[in-house]
């Protein structure tokens, strides 16, 4: 079975026209050291992945209201109802590369000399200020962006699993806390 995934793969590589290059010796040494499990993990897409793949990120206008209204409803919420958690817990998610990963698009505690530029900069996201509808827009975007813009570049977090809901909440107030590092001057 190993082999019909990595195969499989292999196949779907050559469609998408990586048959050569570094790109292609990385991608094809992950999947032999994953096995079979990140075979299929990397072969399998949801309902909306397969969406935004069949239209290349530009879904037709028709079919954007259905596409947020179903992930709007993937969003799950901490089971206390609090939308704003621990911050210093927040940095921990944010930071770590193997969860948030957020300094991989976004700059957040502006003393970070490394960051990426794909997202905007999250210094003083706090200015928003901390109404009911900043925090909850803050919460609903971290864990699931795809049910504000179809097929962001934002991946979904909390749909995918990389922070429980209470982390998000944690996300959430290392973003808009006054105490975080992003919004201290």
């Amino acid at each position: 079975m190993r082999r019909k995934a990595v195969l499989a793969f292999g196949v779907l590589l050559l469609g998408l026209g990586l048959s050569q290059g570094p790109f292609r010796a990385r991608l094809e040494a992950a999947i032999q050291t994953g096995g079979e499990a990140f075979a299929q993990v990397m072969l399998s897409q949801d309902k909306a992945q397969a969406l935004c793949t069949q239209y290349r990120d530009k879904l037709p206008p028709e079919l954007v209201p259905a596409f947020l209204a179903e992930q709007r409803a993937l969003i799950k919420y901490p089971a206390s109802g609090k939308l704003m958690g621990d911050w210093k817990n927040g940095e921990k998610v944010f930071t770590d590369p193997k969860r948030g990963n957020c300094y991989a698009c976004h700059q957040g505690d502006p003393r970070e000399v490394a960051y990426g530029t794909m997202g905007p900069s999250l210094t003083g996201y706090g200015q928003r200020g901390l109404s009911e509808a900043v925090v909850r827009y803050t919460y609903e975007k971290i864990y699931n962006a795809w049910a504000f813009v179809p097929c962001s570049l934002m991946y979904r977090g909390g749909v995918h699993g990389y922070f429980t809901p209470e982390e998000t909440a944690d996300l959430v107030a290392y973003l808009l806390s006054p105490e975080s590092p992003i919004n201290r001057r």
